[in-house]
């Protein structure tokens, strides 16, 4: 039987001499996989609260809220290091240790053999401060809460690897997005530079001179006055 064969994607389409067409999945291997180094494939334990050395003088502190450790666009953290699957922040926001907690126990249950997770995030460093029921206004900061940990837009949450493919990495971390108090959502390194490559495209091809450099370089009805630096800083775009 004379067949022709056409590959595209992932699947071959097989068109016998009918008519017909068959299409046949490639077989899923891991070849390029890259696994932690350390030999480590589940996640971690996050500690509650940073460790101080009295023998040196470190000791708790109060702070202000810091809300500018959220703010604006990550820089060094955009990328996947296993080049695979992993969650992402959209904007920025804050993650305490009892979030840490619920997922390292909900993706070291669900890892099987061949399969791994690590943490591409600090364990929870920044204080927060709480009053008790009922206390009168005044007298200071409360006690210290708990603790959390800061994060930019476009951060590296966590990564997902080994032997798994998209569906599966989905299944495992989409409904974890909701658990955040902040915009996360899942990524793969395909999607990464498809957001990429179409940025870079859009940027390319765009004939529109009303832009942000335009305005913000000619001071366009007088915006570098009402505008704040983020605004100038970030073109607009983050917060």
């Amino acid at each position: 039987m004379n067949r022709s064969l056409l590959r595209c994607g992932r699947a071959v389409f097989v068109a016998t001499r009918h008519g017909h067409v068959k299409a046949n999945d490639f077989p899923v291997t891991f070849e390029n996989v890259i696994f932690p180094p350390n030999g480590q494939m589940k996640l971690t334990p996050m500690p509650q609260e940073p460790a101080f050395d009295a023998e040196i003088g470190e000791a708790k502190y109060k702070t202000t809220k810091r809300m500018i450790e959220a703010r604006g666009v990550e820089e060094i953290h955009t990328e996947l290091i296993h080049k695979q699957y992993g969650l992402v922040a959209k904007s920025g926001g804050f993650i305490p240790a009892t979030d840490f907690k619920y997922l390292c126990d909900r993706i070291n249950k669900n890892l099987l053999p061949n399969q791994f997770a690590v943490w591409r995030v600090d364990p929870p460093w920044l204080p927060r401060t709480k009053k008790a029921q009922g206390t009168k206004l005044g007298g200071g900061k409360g006690s210290i809460s708990h603790y959390v940990t800061p994060v930019r837009a476009n951060r590296i949450i966590l990564e997902l690897g080994g032997h798994i493919t998209e569906p599966e990495a989905r299944a495992y971390l989409t409904y974890l997005c909701i658990r955040f108090k902040f915009p996360v959502e899942f990524i793969s390194e395909e999607m990464l530079q498809e957001k990429r490559q179409k940025e870079a495209e859009i940027a390319r091809h765009n004939q529109n001179l009303f832009n942000w450099d335009n305005v913000i370089k000619y001071n366009m009805q007088n915006c570098t006055q009402w505008l704040s630096q983020y605004d100038i800083i970030w073109r607009g775009r983050y917060k």
